[in-house]
């Protein structure tokens, strides 16, 4: 129904009157050099500053709704991106972001911070040779406000319901003629969880506090030579991610030692769940404390030759969680999980632009020491033993060294034809230092058994390539056609003895289409398939998480967006994504349903892949008389039914988010107001996904209920 919706109304934008307000074009930087997204020959969503903050994009949950075929889930606090049913695990994205240019290793900073932004680019499809690591599904690159010279900057106040205060402020300017700064400071206060917690005591549930800041300075050190400094840090607070019941099949828990769970209460039921975040829970009250701290130095440097470009940065994460695990109201699972990352990385561009042609040549080093020890505290005897246990998982090193050269170019074979060959070479070292082990309760702890104690180095290689023909049809509108490789390396399971999962690599073919349909519509088109070789699954077995390669898998799509100025108030947006998107040959065994031994899965969809998924965007505005203006958007999207597991057995039902926006702004630009409601029907659905043998049950988050308030901002 949605895809006929949005083909009427994209075919009824053509027979409209031409106004001669033409589509605002937004350049991007997505190839690693300037040009609009119409002439770049790959399939990329822009969204300008002014659509940010008009829509209040504040993470990636608001930017799913925004992008043809993006998803984005997570669960015990790891945020998974997903494109085209291309994703993440274990902490090692599949769609890779960055910030300022700055690669972000773990997937948990990438939604913290976005503030301040002046776009976020969206690349759809593997991007193995201009950024290579983790880039096989794609792309999303934030690009926060640079400073100027001149004096500028806001205050900004939100309310919102659940006792949600926010405040920003960004201000900034010159400090001589040759440099400037700007400084951003943000903090959000939630009174009040989306989560209802039945146990007594319990307090709220599903809630998040956080400040950040970040500044930069820009300095011209020459006429050749410019600097750009920036320091920023995010600190997030609560208890966002609440781990609840999602279905009930505590009959398979008995099986698996765990009979006390038939007796307890649960609820299954969206924003309800039992927890025992209280004094008497082993480990505290549950509770999230993450810190993401950045530093970079950005260079250019203007030479005979071309521009080079050096981007130098060094990350700190710090992320610990407690939570109750059963998600009952009995004490049974109790786990803490603190995992501490450094990462340095540097990269060097060299962009050499002529007449006939366009280059790209550039290094990558990226250095990345990560440690993690997820705890369980079993207080009652269960699974097996006759007395409490503890089970400890601790990763002393999940280290990283990654080494990329790349060189890409554009090649204008005649006046309306250009050819971009590209290719990489990407090499990464893991080191897995492994310490798991089981105690027991006596009463003091004494080790039962060494579940897995060893270190290892493994080391991956992978030449990426990609061949891209675009051809001019008119001034204003062109075809290519694009044949790209990615990969993404194996490595080890979190908790996990076993030998390493393999590499998965792809091969992506794709025709696009872009350009305008009369001066009032601009439309991008793509037609896509992936071939997939060592399809990486997570599982959770039991209480284990576990990766096996899948073999083969397909995917098959199309996308369209279309932007139509309808006159000088209005405008629609239209995106519209079809995929088929599934497995090859794959046996495997559901850890829910072990009675059914080995299940061939070819042919079951991905994960977080839904078949149709559609934007519809309206946005009008008209001037009052006193010269200020009110801007009315409305923004809906519509995803069809969506697997969370290999075994297709369990699926969220389609749903729509509709988010509404007023925008009142004064006639000289100095005040402005804003009114949303988000999720205005109130959709329940899923935004995170877990199953667990063990438990015997499927468990995970429910997204964002219906929320609405009011921001105030003075700009000066």
């Amino acid at each position: 129904m949605f895809s006929r919706i949005l083909v009427s109304l994209l075919s009824l934008s053509l027979f409209l009157p031409i106004y001669s307000e033409e589509i605002e074009e937004i350049v991007v930087t997505a190839l690693k050099r300037s040009s609009t997204v119409a002439d770049t020959p790959a399939s990329i969503t822009a969204i300008s500053s002014t659509e940010i903050e008009d829509k209040g994009i504040t993470d990636m949950h608001d930017l799913k709704h925004m992008v043809p075929s993006m998803n984005f889930t997570n669960v015990l606090g790891a945020q998974n991106i997903t494109i085209r049913g291309i994703g993440q695990f274990n902490g090692n994205p599949g769609v890779s972001v960055s910030t300022d240019g700055v690669f972000q290793s773990r997937a948990h900073s990438s939604q913290l911070g976005e503030m301040d932004l002046e776009r976020v680019e969206v690349l759809r499809g593997p991007q193995g040779t201009l950024y290579g690591r983790n880039s096989i599904g794609g792309v999303v690159n934030l690009i926060t406000k640079n400073p100027s010279q001149d004096r500028d900057g806001y205050i900004k106040l939100g309310y919102g319901n659940y006792n949600t205060t926010k405040a920003e402020t960004a201000f900034g300017g010159g400090i001589s003629d040759s440099t400037s700064f700007r400084l951003v400071l943000s903090t959000t206060d939630q009174g009040e969880g989306y989560y209802d917690c039945l146990n007594v005591g319990c307090g709220e549930q599903g809630y998040t506090d956080k400040q950040a800041y970040r500044l930069k300075i820009n300095s011209d050190i020459s006429d050749n030579v410019s600097a750009n400094l920036m320091v920023a840090s995010v600190e997030t607070e609560g208890t966002p991610d609440p781990f609840g019941w999602l279905t009930d099949n505590r009959e398979l828990a008995a099986a698996f030692g765990f009979p006390q769970l038939l007796t307890s209460q649960i609820s299954t039921k969206p924003h309800e769940i039992y927890q025992t975040p209280t004094s008497t829970s082993v480990n505290g009250t549950n509770m999230t404390d993450r810190e993401y701290d950045v530093a970079s130095l950005t260079l250019k440097i203007e030479t005979d030759i071309g521009t080079l470009t050096s981007i130098t940065a060094n990350q700190d994460f710090n992320d610990q969680f407690n939570l109750d695990r059963d998600g009952t109201a009995d004490l049974y699972l109790d786990t803490f999980d603190i995992s501490v990352t450094e990462t340095f990385t540097q990269e060097l561009n060299l962009n050499v632009e002529r007449d006939t042609m366009s280059l790209v040549f550039g290094v990558f080093y990226m250095d990345d020491e990560t440690s993690r020890h997820t705890h369980f505290d079993n207080p009652q005897p269960i699974l097996g033993f006759p007395v409490p246990s503890m089970f400890d998982f601790k990763h002393d090193k999940m280290n990283t060294e990654s080494e990329a050269y790349f060189a890409d170019g554009t090649f204008d074979l005649s006046d309306r034809t250009r050819l971009s060959l590209g290719l990489r070479r990407t090499t990464d070292e893991f080191t897995s230092k492994q310490d798991n082990f089981i105690s027991i309760l006596m009463p003091a702890p004494v080790i039962a058994a060494q579940t897995c104690d060893r270190e290892v180095v493994t080391e991956y290689s992978s030449t990426t390539s990609r061949a891209v023909i675009q051809h001019d049809l008119t001034s204003g509108s062109n075809v290519y056609a694009s044949l790209s490789e990615g990969f993404k390396a194996g490595g080890y399971a979190t908790y996990e003895c076993t030998e390493p999962y393999d590499p998965e690599e792809v091969t992506s073919l794709e025709f696009g289409y872009k350009g305008s349909l009369g001066e009032n519509t601009s439309l991008n088109a793509s037609l896509f398939r992936y071939d997939y070789t060592d399809f990486q699954v997570l599982q959770v077995v039991g209480i284990q998480t576990v990766t096996r390669n899948a073999g083969d898998a397909t995917v098959n799509g199309l996308e369209l967006e279309a932007l139509s100025n309808l006159n000088d108030s209005l405008s629609m947006s239209y995106g519209l994504t079809l995929l088929d998107a599934t497995y090859g040959e794959f046996l495997n065994t559901n850890g829910l349903e072990p009675q059914l031994g080995q299940q061939q899965l070819e042919g079951k969809y991905l994960n977080n892949a839904p078949k149709v998924s559609v934007n519809l965007g309206l946005n009008y505005t008209t001037n009052l008389s006193s010269g200020s203006s009110l801007t009315y958007r409305a923004n809906a999207a519509y995803k069809s039914k969506i697997y969370f597991s290999e075994f297709n057995e369990y699926s969220q039902s389609a749903y729509t988010i509709v988010d509404l926006n007023l925008i009142w702004e004064s006639a000289d630009d100095r005040m402005r107001t804003r009114f949303y409601v988000k999720n205005a029907t109130d959709e329940e659905y899923i935004s995170g996904y877990l199953s667990s043998a063990t438990g015997g049950g499927r468990f995970g988050q429910w997204g964002y209920p219906r929320t609405a308030g009011i921001e105030i901002q003075r700009n000066f």
